[in-house]
């Protein structure tokens, strides 16, 4: 491996022009010097790539027509790049001054790396963790490592992981344009986990680099977890998810699991006043089930070879999100589940 190589970061935007200039300065302190900036653009109205260009003039636009979504963005932006590792990077974070340095010396460390998650806390109480990396359970969600849990000891260790938040994460290049990236039609949501799980049974890694330290105001853009895009969005591509990408073995052994994790969103989400939109998502899965049922035929030579790894996998990483229950975790999903499962 190029022990300089260029890390290409694709931010998708859609009107951000509140968040953008923050996370841009903190791109231009980078203390890595091989990196493009490459900014996608959703058929913004508020400026925003005339305020990229302004503050960041090496910035590479990428202009769509409409808002076609995250997936779609990062999609066209690691189309565009020229880099070895792409990262794809929310517009409403900022990153540390060694944020790609450390993960360029992670993926030196890892040369079989396909893709790497990094730490990432809160804006505006730091020391609190947004995620360290994404685990998958068998009840066919993802889970972000150490969500609300204090930025302590804990998840200090560089360790394997199932899969990197979209929010911020790096992907070979290659092997991310050879799996065909995020699903689009996902929109936003997700995408990353679907990833993952192709990813997964294809026999690549990914490992998650604390030293990798990015900031997150979460929801600047979709209004937050209980806004009706997000309840609508995450509803409808968590069954798309399972009808695409979990092959028919690992379903048949979480049912129980699964069954669960879909009741207890629903029941979150009329307590947050969304039924209509998690009513909206579930109808929306059906006209998309004859494509989500072509990608799964897609990936069944994957599942033939590896399906026993994945389910170890899989295992492996619900061990790991274990751990935060021990260490006080807030969600109330994840310690019934471990107390039933």
């Amino acid at each position: 491996m190029n022990p300089r190589p260029l890390v290409s970061v694709v931010i998708p935007s859609w009107n951000g022009a509140e968040v953008l200039g923050a996370c841009l300065a903190s791109l231009e302190r980078q203390t890595y010097p091989a990196v493009e900036v490459v900014l996608v653009d959703n058929g913004s109205s508020d400026g925003s790539p005339e305020l990229a260009a302004r503050l960041l003039p090496s910035v590479r636009l990428v202009r769509l027509d409409r808002n076609r979504g995250f997936a779609a963005a990062v999609n066209a932006g690691a189309a565009e790049a020229h880099g070895e590792w792409v990262a794809a990077l929310n517009n409403d974070t900022e990153v540390s001054e060694r944020f790609i340095e450390e993960a360029v010396s992670a993926a030196m460390r890892h040369p079989d790396a396909a893709f790497l998650a990094c730490r990432i806390l809160e804006l505006d109480e730091r020391r609190l963790v947004w995620g360290a990396g994404d685990c998958f359970l068998r009840a066919g969600i993802g889970y972000r490592r150490g969500q609300g849990l204090d930025n302590g000891g804990g998840f200090d260790d560089e360790i394997e992981i199932f899969a990197a938040s979209g929010c911020a994460a790096f992907y070979r290049r290659s092997v991310f344009l050879d799996h065909a990236g995020f699903e689009e039609s996902f929109f936003a949501y997700l995408e990353d986990v679907d990833l993952a799980l192709r990813l997964q049974a294809a026999g690549h890694r990914g490992y998650y680099v604390p030293r990798a330290v990015v900031y997150h105001r979460g929801g600047a853009t979709s209004g937050g977890e209980f806004s009706p895009l997000a309840v609508r969005l995450r509803t409808r591509n968590s069954w798309l998810l399972l009808l695409s990408s979990v092959p028919s073995a690992v379903l048949f052994r979480s049912l129980p699991m699964i069954a669960l994790s879909q009741l207890f969103w629903a029941a979150r989400a009329c307590v947050h006043g969304r039924l209509a939109s998690y009513a909206r998502g579930t109808v929306e899965v059906l006209p998309r089930v004859r494509s989500a049922l072509s990608r799964r035929a897609r990936l069944r030579s994957s599942w033939r070879r590896r399906s026993s790894e994945l389910w170890h996998a899989i295992l492996a990483s619900e061990s790991l999100a274990r751990r935060d229950v021990a260490r006080g975790t807030a969600s109330v999903f994840l310690r019934w589940y471990f107390r039933l499962f």
